[in-house]
């Protein structure tokens, strides 16, 4: 069920919703990045070469009381100015590299995890759908076994 980003507005730019999948507790948002190039972190330079795709995936903020979980394919491209680098675009909105989540649910659990502390703002988080731990997570990683 492909949707275009003016159907979502909260869908950042530069992502292609692919897919939903609801269930009674959570929310898959599937996606795609849809830019034609990207930056090599090195030299600068945009390059056009895709080298493979992989899959990321992000915690968001809840919608309607389900915990919003992003699965995103991104690609990694060979620079054509540094020989034999590859590297990964970011997954444009979402979050900073190697993160598992969102940079706003980051924003809401640290603000949580200041005022409360521990275990109190971790029971918080996973009462408001926003689980700070792999304990309350819904969706499996690709790689992980169900």
């Amino acid at each position: 069920m492909p949707i275009s980003n003016p159907s979502m507005p909260l869908v950042p730019d530069g992502l292609h919703v692919e897919d939903l999948t609801r269930d009674g507790t959570a929310l898959l948002i599937t996606a795609r990045t849809t830019a034609a190039q990207a930056s090599c972190r090195v030299c600068g330079c945009a390059s056009t070469r895709v080298h493979s795709t992989y899959w990321r995936t992000f915690g968001d903020l809840p919608w309607q009381d389900r915990a919003v979980t992003w699965r995103v394919q991104v690609r990694r491209f060979r620079c054509s100015h540094c020989p034999g680098r590859i590297f990964a675009e970011r997954a444009p909105g979402l979050g900073a590299r190697k993160a598992r989540r969102s940079d706003r649910l980051a924003e809401v659990q640290t603000d949580i995890g200041m005022v409360l502390g521990g275990e109190p703002g971790a029971r918080l988080s996973r009462r408001l759908a926003m689980p700070v731990s792999g304990r309350g997570s819904r969706w499996p990683s690709p790689a992980s076994p169900p």
